[in-house]
């Protein structure tokens, strides 16, 4: 009789949690809860629009290439770190048309640089993804998804997004905390991790990350595992994935493409008592598991160039030779030698 109450409850849990779910503004679709068995899967990335010279306002190759594949992967969410778009008042329309449109699972965007007049939220983002762990407990269990914004002061949490965080110490039931945000804050003012991730986006006068933030998510580690993932990675960066666990129940995690060779996504299978890390290459390429490209493997990588294709070098000479600088750099250094010899002569 107990078992047959407790699963009415859940029953009626599910479906007013999915009445309730949290809609993508850009798809339309609502975020599931979990199923009958507790599981669910993330799919994360970020900085869709690619490569920082892309002006087509349409997203990464890469990416494009690969909807099929991602909308085969069963995803209950899908989960963007940040620079969806390269401008996105004048992009959107193209990605509706090519990205949002073709996607099957919910998305959701943690505002980046690029993204800010965008369809966007400028306010935090939270909501909860429950489940029954199965066994004999009276407790449900959830999980916390929150989206923050860490443009509105130049990467500073506070106000409205601190408190949130700040209701979460205490958290009974939480079980795994999944905080989204585009700059990587965590690694502003560590020096394990300052060096690593040249060219993201950063503060121009620190934040308050390590004296305001961090304290919270230690207390809310006592209780559940937190992650902590953002997607500010510069065009020289040896992977799209950094993951590293940086304390007891405190994950680092960094993700982000840039319509290059190394493009991968991050997928997270979500289980009651447990979560499973994967990779998926957008290109091709045989990857480690997330958890191998850690400080380590970064730090022996970093400012270390892919060694020069050969091949590649007629490409290279006829675009250099075609491009229209080449024959008005041409055309000057003509015209200075002509004044020179005309000068030399008198």
């Amino acid at each position: 009789m107990i078992r047959r109450a407790r699963s009415i409850v859940w029953g009626v849990l599910l479906i007013v949690t999915s009445a309730l779910a949290q809609r993508s503004p850009f798809n339309g679709m609502h975020v599931l809860p979990a199923d009958s068995s507790g599981r669910y899967r993330i799919i994360i990335g970020g900085h869709f629009h690619g490569e920082s010279t892309n002006r087509s306002g349409y997203p990464a190759s890469t990416l494009l290439a690969n909807l099929d594949t991602i909308n085969a992967l069963g995803a209950h969410l899908f989960l963007s770190t940040g620079d969806l778009y390269m401008d996105a008042r004048k992009d959107s329309a193209r990605y509706a048309k090519a990205l949002f449109s073709k996607l099957k699972v919910p998305f959701l965007n943690a505002p980046g640089n690029h993204d800010l007049l965008g369809p966007d939220s400028r306010d935090p983002l939270e909501f909860d993804l429950p489940f029954n762990p199965g066994r004999e407990s009276d407790t449900i269990f959830y999980d916390r998804v929150l989206l923050l914004n860490t443009e509105l002061e130049g990467g500073s949490i506070t106000g409205d997004q601190l408190g949130r965080l700040g209701t979460l110490s205490d958290g009974i039931g939480m079980r795994n905390l999944f905080v989204v945000a585009h700059r990587p804050v965590w690694a502003e003012d560590d020096p394990q991790y300052n060096g690593l991730f040249k060219d993201n986006t950063r503060s121009e006068f620190g934040t308050n990350y390590q004296k305001e933030v961090y304290p919270i998510l230690e207390r809310i580690a006592r209780h559940a595992q937190v992650y902590w993932i953002s997607g500010s990675l510069g065009g020289q960066a040896p992977s799209s994935i950094f993951f590293q666990q940086h304390a007891p129940n405190i994950t680092y995690i960094q993700c982000a493409i840039r319509d290059e060779p190394r493009d991968a996504l991050l997928i997270a299978d979500v289980y009651p008592d447990s979560i499973g890390w994967s990779a998926l290459s957008l290109t091709g390429q045989q990857l480690l598991a997330p958890q191998a490209y850690d400080a380590a493997w970064w730090r022996g990588r970093v400012g270390k160039k892919e060694p020069f294709n050969w091949r590649l070098l007629p490409y290279l000479a006829k675009q250099i030779v075609l491009h229209k600088a080449f024959w008005w750099g041409a055309a000057f250094a003509l015209l200075l030698v002509m004044l020179l010899r005309r000068l030399w002569r008198r």
